[in-house]
């Protein structure tokens, strides 16, 4: 089908002719339209969540490897806490983090002790929480997770949002050895049951 060319007649006498379509043509296209959109949202709006979510966990991921590297790098305790640049504070990891060096092991940002890195805030009312890490993960010379006795330490992260614990869910593993990976919350390994909150 294709528009329709009617024969008129000018006011000088010339034939001009008119195109366009018919109702059932344009109805047709109109319930198409309809049909792209009824699928096509929902699937636009799991996209922008599960991007998001990626994003959130690799630049966790991303933090928690720098500040290991750090730690082995420069032969010193190196600290993760829920925060800001001007201290530790809360279990609420998704408000944002801080990172440094952390010379008398103590998990605090002491006056002296230097911030190598903050992370944001999450958006998208994400959570970020972990029984293990409830207020700080450690990492030392050699690399492993630690606690503040200098025990290793190993545990995960549950990164959920509005879609809860499952497989969209991320969950950041992180070996007393301190090696740190990403998987789905309610895969084999993943140490997670819950969001934590």
């Amino acid at each position: 089908m294709g528009p329709k060319k009617v024969k008129l007649v000018s006011f000088f006498g010339r034939p001009v002719y008119a195109s366009g379509f018919t109702l059932i043509e344009l109805m047709v296209t109109i319930a198409i339209i309809g049909l792209v959109a009824l699928f096509g949202i929902p699937a636009f709006g799991d996209f922008v969540l599960n991007n998001r979510i990626r994003g959130q966990t690799s630049d966790f991921v991303g933090q928690l490897t720098y500040a290991r590297a750090e730690a082995m790098r420069t032969a010193t305790r190196v600290t993760v806490c829920p925060g800001t640049s001007s201290g530790c504070s809360g279990t609420q990891w998704e408000s944002g983090w801080v990172v440094f060096n952390d010379t008398n092991a103590n998990a605090a940002v002491d006056s002296g002790e230097t911030v190598i890195g903050i992370g944001a805030a999450l958006d998208g009312g994400n959570t970020l929480r972990s029984a293990a890490f409830t207020t700080y993960i450690s990492f030392r010379h050699d690399g492993s997770s630690t606690n503040i006795a200098g025990s290793g330490l190993a545990g995960s992260f549950a990164l959920c949002d509005s879609r809860g614990y499952g497989d969209k869910a991320q969950a950041i593993a992180v070996s007393a050895s301190g090696r740190v990976k990403a998987l789905p919350a309610n895969a084999v390994g993943s140490g997670m049951s819950d969001c934590g909150t």
